[in-house]
Parts: C-alpha cells; structure tokens; sequence
C-alpha cells in the first residue's frame, strides 16, 4: 500500500515546481512499538501546501521481509531498505492503532527550502523502491531525515550537534529500548561488540528519533529557532521507555542461578535426567558462543566485531561433548576457565564493554558447567 501511495503522489506532482507554494513542514516523531523493529520508534517528514493539495509525508527504512535473499543479506550486513510516502491521515490511524506516540513539530523553512526538501526527497525515493545500504545507527529513518534538513539549511544543524556530547551511547540507547523484551534485550547485548561504547556527539545521537525531535529543538538558525511548534497529539498507554540505560539485572542473576542450580544437581544426583542439564547448558553455550562469532568473523555487521563475549561464549564449548582423553580434557577445561575469568573482569568493569547483566546470566552457568565437568572427569 505505501508503494501504491508513493506511486500515485508521484504522478499528481510530476515535478518540484508543483511544489513551489508548499507552506509547512513538518517532523513527525513516532514512538516504540511492540515489534523488535518498532523498539526505536520511526519518523517521517510531512509537507502540506492548501493551494495545491499536497498532504504527505516521505520517510525511510522499510523493508521486503518477503524479498528473495532477504534473511540471507541481513545476515551477512546487507540490508537494503528503501524511501516510502503516505498520506498523514492513515499513517496517524496505524500508528494509533498500534499503540506509538506521536509528535509533531513545525520546522522554520521557508517555501524554498522545503521545495529543495521535496527535491531531495523525491530523488531519493523514487522510482520505488530504490534501495540504499541501511545501518541500524548509521543509515535508518532518522538520519536520513536529519541528512536532508542539513542539506537544505547549508550545515546549520550539523554545526551545531557535532559541537555537542550525547546524552547517552549507543549501547545506553540500546539496553533501555530493549529491556522490556528480556530475550531480545539479552540477544543484542551479547551480540554488539565495543563500537556501541564509544562516546557519541549529538548529531550521531540523532540516529534515534526521539534524540533527533529533542536536539532538533535546541538548535538555532539564522532565522530564529529551527522548531516553531511541537505537540504531541497522541500518547500511548503501554511504550514507555526508561529515560536513562538500565538493564534485566535481577531477571538475569535469577535466571542464571537457577539454570545453574539445575546443572549442579548432576553432583547430588547423577544420571540420565541431571545429566541433561548439563548437556543442555554446553549446547546453549556452544550456540551463542557460535552466534558471537559469526557475527564478529562472518559477518559485515561492524557493530558486532571484536566482542569480548566471546572470551565467554564461543564454539569450544562443544569439545566437552566429545570423548576426549583425560589429558586433552583437563587442558580444555583450564582453558574455558580462563576465558571465563578474563571474560569476566573484562566485562564487569566499566571502562570498556560493561555488560554487568549480561554476566548475571552468564557466568553462574558457565561455571556449574566448568564445575560439573571436572567433577565428572575426576571421577
């Protein structure tokens, strides 16, 4: 439907000068949904001019889950995503419907500008779809948009944020927009590598819709402030996320401990069913370890490279299913419990990739596992 809407807009304004009276311009601010690729939230920028009856709005990153290769690419780091257009009204009912907050704000631009706006967004979007290289911090829906402002304005926008600090990192942005979906939060966070820590400027910020709206509104131009007006004209009831990073850190040590009390059954009660436990844990280890790795060896997902997980988490887990020697074993085992210890102080400290809640999950099952095992070869 947003392919029909973007066709049929094209062949009502066949070029710009049709919008040459264009009055407004506007950002919209769409907040959290439920899905894992509406944790973010979205934004569009709508143009209306009464004169000539154009009413729409032009925003980024949709995608073909549908595509031939789709999961392959996304995968491997290639993610093509394209430019759509749709009337506000309809937009509004969806994102009414599914429970995301809208915020609205007049941009200062005047009729030249938002004419070179639409310029701009019409080369990018069509013909549809045309595809560009999405990136979930560097490419999405949000820094197209703030891309194309600063084009119109000559720089204004970004003289001013890259001037400034985030309020948060990427990997803050990350644990507080996911820590309501435990597993999907858990994921991400073993998954992202040291690049989300870094300390960010404000314009790089503005990857997220929110922070663009929110910095958007500090920022000056030679005309007076770049946001004339803002109003929030729906609210909803359930997305509401934390304003500061935090993370599933009870759910997390609860749920390691108690994965790890299942495994150390297997020394008051060995056999066949205690013994799954630990069976169970190597191959979850072994899985994620395997994850971890591909994403960082396999993958163009730069985001995920050099992860100190995997100190923790990796395929070698998997040996201490195979019949080993007892002297292999035992090196195999000192060496797990290495990287699990230097993993470990790595990690818990926050001076690099702190991931504190994440190791609550860990490390007590890694090392009922690293328990077991030596029990069970010294015996």
């Amino acid at each position: 439907m947003r392919r029909l809407a973007g066709l049929w807009l094209f062949l009502l304004l066949s070029g710009p000068a049709s919008l040459a009276q264009a009055q407004e311009a506007w950002l919209i601010t769409y907040g959290p949904g439920s899905h894992v690729w509406e944790r973010f939230g979205h934004n569009a920028l709508w143009l209306r001019d009464e004169a000539t009856g154009l009413d729409h709005s032009f925003s980024f990153g949709y995608f073909e889950l549908d595509r031939p290769g789709f999961h392959t690419d996304f995968a491997r780091g290639i993610m093509l995503y394209y430019g759509a257009v749709a009337t506000p009204e309809r937009e509004f009912a969806f994102y009414r419907g599914r429970d995301r907050t809208i915020t609205l704000q007049r941009l200062n631009l005047d009729s030249t500008q938002i004419s070179k706006l639409y310029q701009l967004l019409d080369a990018a979007i069509f013909p549809q779809p045309q595809y560009y290289q999405y990136h979930y911090y560097l490419a999405n829906c949000s820094t197209w948009l703030r891309d194309l402002l600063d084009q119109v304005l000559g720089d204004q926008i970004a003289d001013q944020l890259k001037a400034e600090p985030a309020r948060l990192n990427f990997r803050d942005h990350t644990r507080r927009l996911t820590t309501e979906q435990f597993w999907l939060h858990t994921g991400m966070m073993l998954l992202l590598g040291p690049k989300i820590d870094e300390p960010r400027t404000a314009w790089e910020e503005a990857f997220l819709p929110e922070a663009l709206a929110d910095w958007l509104d500090r920022v000056e131009l030679d005309t007076g402030p770049l946001v004339l007006e803002r109003e929030e004209t729906f609210t909803s009831k359930t997305h509401h996320p934390p304003e500061h990073a935090t993370g599933p850190w009870l759910l997390s040590l609860l749920l390691g401990l108690l994965f790890a009390g299942l495994i150390l059954t297997g020394l008051r009660w060995p056999g066949i069913w205690t013994g799954i436990f630990r069976v169970l844990g190597i191959l979850a280890a072994g899985m994620a370890g395997t994850a971890v790795f591909v994403m960082w060896f396999g993958s163009g997902h730069e985001f995920t490279w050099r992860n100190a997980m995997g100190l923790l988490l990796h395929p070698f887990w998997w040996l201490l299913l195979l019949p080993l020697p007892a002297g292999l074993k035992r090196k195999l085992l000192a060496a797990l419990a290495v990287g699990v210890l230097v993993g470990t102080v790595w990690l818990a400290v926050p001076l690099g990739q702190w991931r504190l809640d994440q190791l609550l999950l860990v490390v007590p099952v890694l090392t009922s596992l690293l328990l077991v095992s030596w029990v069970k070869l010294a015996n």
